[in-house]
């Protein structure tokens, strides 16, 4: 069985190198799917495809279906360690990442998730509604959520992101 590992961010540190280090505990420390696992590709045979929302399994152009570069490696790590805390099998992580690569492509032109806002949040549950079907939206929602509160919290983007008032409607 794979050693459960915690990223706990550096207080002393800026968010880009919180990224830095959440990237690298989860290349090289985790073994979740494997030690052996080569990080380097866009397919994790009989797990997941790191492609963009909308594209199918199938047929996949690596010049143009690919999660944007700058955010690829965001994307393997949050979902390795997902899935190492939280296996699923559904693995929802991957359509909310698909929907927040989009959106930050979308508002900034860029999939930085450094970048990513409420703004952006916004804008990925509206690329979920539009790419899967309503259960299937639903969950990549949750799953927004998740991404959004696991940045926040463990520092790896600059600004803390908003709690929703649950008394406004």
């Amino acid at each position: 069985m794979a050693e459960i590992l915690y990223f706990t961010p550096k207080k002393e540190l800026d968010a880009a190198q919180n990224l830095k280090e959440f990237i690298s505990l989860c290349r090289h420390q985790l073994t979740v799917f494997g030690a052996d696992l080569n990080w380097g590709d866009w397919a994790w045979p009989k797990l997941v495809n790191f492609t963009k929302a909308g594209v199918k399994s199938e047929g996949v152009n690596p010049d143009s279906d690919l999660l944007a570069p700058e955010f690829m490696d965001f994307a393997k790590a949050y979902f390795r360690y997902q899935q190492g805390h939280k296996p699923t099998v559904a693995k929802n992580e991957m359509r909310a990442l698909r929907c927040v690569e989009q959106a930050l492509l979308n508002n900034n032109g860029s999939a930085d998730i450094s970048k990513v806002s409420t703004s952006v949040l916004d804008e990925a549950a509206m690329v979920a509604r539009q790419f899967y079907a309503k259960t299937t939206a639903y969950h990549a929602g949750r799953e927004i959520e998740r991404l959004a509160r696991f940045v926040s919290e463990k520092n790896l983007v600059p600004e803390k992101m908003e709690k929703p008032d649950k008394t406004s409607k």
